[in-house]
């Protein structure tokens, strides 16, 4: 029977500081204890939060990171006193241990607090180990309590430090008004005013930012659940920023205009699109492919038209267009060809982009306020 608990022990302490390895040390976060009862501490807060009004479900979502640190530190701390607790409690038979405290004999409770004492290194004198074997593994549990806290604050500065990097990304693309606007207007001074050097530099800014932010969340996905309570502040408006300058840039100017040859463009919507095949490995959303394009001749047919579109997204790649040639002083009418090859390149990466925001936006909870030119009250809508 000692033997069975030693083996017990011995696999409790051995999943639990593997844990701790993936999930603090490793690249790519694969922790699949902790991780996955984070995950599920979320989707019951968020179940918990989603009837209460606006108000209270911030502040219920804004809890989520702090007790899933909490939630981490005790599963690992635990899983150690219990593995390591569970060893001792195996050799509690004969003159092993010495008892020198009231109440304290053989048995598992004597057990767990002798583990729990060595593993906080302050250990005590209650309970003492009469054995070299039993010596040295107290002193390999102590050592390895030193080891664990530091583990745990690395673990818990990495996780802080994403959350940094979205500050910083989501500062890059904030536009300054309350609420979720237009994300192309905000592009506005830097083509009215011919300002490309201002743009590349405040692209360069984003790339940085988001490389920054998306190698980070790769690493300590718990960062994922950050809740500020802020509109600007959240994934999904980054997401929904940053797809909608990408796709501006990109094919709502012609061809040969020169913000859309800027070369860090190609650069940023390659980053996009890997970030997005990483969220989908994580969240597994349903994805299909992009709808197909409408045909030249109908396209050139609604380029000319004033109405309301039968098509969703030849909608919104004319709307686009026409809102980039008013900031950018171009005629929208022009190049029919030219402007119908621009748009079957985009819709691919439109559709995609909006699948991720709706999918991390419903995962998430994301329920922001939108601003309107033709309202100035603040409504909550869902950008999926």
């Amino acid at each position: 029977m000692s033997a069975l608990w030693a083996a017990l022990g011995v696999l409790v302490l051995g999943i639990g500081l593997l844990d701790v390895f993936l999930a603090a040390l490793n690249y790519d976060e694969s922790g699949f204890v902790a991780a996955r009862l984070c995950r599920l501490e979320w989707c019951v807060l968020r179940g918990v939060a989603r009837p209460l009004p606006q108000r209270w479900r911030s502040v219920v979502l804004r809890q989520v990171m702090g007790l899933s640190i909490v939630l981490n530190m005790t599963v690992w701390l635990g899983v150690v006193i219990v593995g390591f607790g569970l060893i001792y409690f195996s050799a509690m038979h004969g003159a092993n241990f010495d008892y020198d405290g009231r109440g304290l004999a053989d048995g598992l409770f004597s057990a767990m607090y002798f583990s729990a004492a060595q593993l906080s290194t302050v250990g005590t004198a209650q309970i003492s180990p009469e054995t070299d074997g039993l010596r040295a593994l107290s002193i390999a549990e102590t050592l390895t309590g030193l080891g664990l806290v530091t583990l745990i604050l690395s673990f818990l500065f990495g996780v802080y430090q994403v959350v940094r990097d979205l500050r910083t990304l989501s500062s890059n693309l904030d536009a300054g008004d309350e609420g979720v606007t237009d994300p192309i207007t905000s592009l506005g001074p830097y083509l009215a005013r011919g300002e490309l050097d201002c743009l590349d530099n405040h692209l360069r800014a984003i790339s940085i930012s988001f490389w920054s932010y998306a190698d980070g969340l790769r690493q300590h996905h718990l960062a994922y659940y950050f809740q500020s309570g802020r509109d600007r502040l959240a994934l999904p408006y980054v997401l929904h920023t940053l797809g909608h300058w990408l796709a501006a840039l990109r094919w709502g100017l012609p061809s040969g205009h020169p913000a859309s040859g800027q070369p860090l463009l190609t650069q940023l919507s390659s980053q996009f699109e890997r970030f997005a095949d990483h969220l989908h490995g994580k969240l597994g959303w349903a994805s299909d492919a992009a709808p197909r394009g409408v045909s030249f001749e109908c396209f050139t047919a609604a380029r000319g038209a004033d109405g309301r579109m039968d098509d969703l997204w030849l909608g919104r790649f004319l709307c686009m267009e026409r809102e980039m040639a008013s900031m950018a002083g171009f005629d929208a009418a022009s190049e029919p060809r030219e402007a119908y090859e621009r748009y079957r390149q985009w819709l691919p990466f439109a559709y995609r982009a909006k699948q991720m925001t709706a999918a991390v936006s419903r995962d998430l909870d994301y329920r922001p306020l939108l601003r309107t030119d033709s309202s100035p009250s603040l409504r909550a809508v869902s950008l999926g």
